[in-house]
């Protein structure tokens, strides 16, 4: 990987590992009952997940490109495509699913969104150390 190219990677990976350290936060300040009664809170949390989401596609795509990859049609594509570098095959399902929480945000009523960030909130803590490995190994080659 050239170095220029380090360089726009470096900042998504700092925002992705900061804003991580927030879901301990996150667990446990929120559950059904906050996230649908205060409205505050609901539209932090939501915001949180998508933009998080947004940086892993974001990264996601940068290093399929520069790896000379193929990029995908789909967001969900993009991150199974990514997430086979990386996960087992049912993982990298999981990651993939990613994107429909994303998509979930903009679209769906109160209680489907609060599913997906339920399990957002679930499975980040396994599912995000070895992508930010993979990509902090990415930036060393």
């Amino acid at each position: 990987m050239f170095q220029g190219d380090k360089i726009k990677l470096v900042p998504l990976l700092d925002y992705l590992e900061k804003e991580l350290q927030f879901l301990p936060k996150y667990k446990e300040e929120i559950d059904w009952k906050v996230y649908q009664s205060v409205r505050e809170k609901r539209l932090e949390v939501e915001r949180w997940v998508e933009c998080i989401i947004n940086a892993t596609l974001d990264i996601s795509k940068m290093i399929l490109t520069l790896s000379k990859e193929e990029i995908p049609e789909t967001s969900r594509e993009i991150l199974y495509k990514i997430a086979t570098l990386i996960y087992e095959e049912d993982t990298a399902e999981t990651f993939s699913k990613l994107a429909k929480i994303r998509n979930t945000l903009a679209h769906r009523y109160l209680d489907i969104r609060w599913n997906d960030i339920k399990s957002f909130m679930q499975k980040a803590e396994d599912i995000y150390p070895p992508f930010l490995e993979y990509v902090k190994k990415e930036l060393e080659s």
